[in-house]
């Protein structure tokens, strides 16, 4: 299995934020979230499609910087859309697009 990780670091400076991370399906490793307040719970979405439109895949409302990794990984069949409010400073996310070709051996 081809064990490549893309990562995406998005600084939101303090502002909602929506991102398209990926044009073609993928699937999401992990996720760190950064608050840009400890303590003030800040919302952070995940949608597979290509705006808030598509199909929910995974939210967060959290005060506190947190890693979550996903075993199995979460699949995105479309593409991988976030939108973040004005209380969540950063976040990394790891994912894999579906489409990399296989080493040949």
């Amino acid at each position: 299995m081809d064990r490549r990780i893309e990562t995406r670091v998005i600084d939101t400076a303090g502002a909602a934020t929506t991102t398209l991370i990926q044009k073609n399906a993928a699937d999401i490793w992990w996720i760190t979230v950064s608050p840009e307040t400890l303590g003030t719970a800040g919302v952070i979405k995940i949608y597979d499609g290509f705006d808030a439109a598509g199909r929910s895949k995974w939210q967060l409302e959290s005060g506190y910087g947190l890693t979550h990794n996903f075993i199995p990984p979460i699949p995105c069949d479309q593409g991988i859309y976030i939108t973040t409010d004005e209380k969540i400073a950063s976040y990394t996310l790891a994912y894999r697009p579906r489409g990399w070709p296989r080493p040949k051996k």
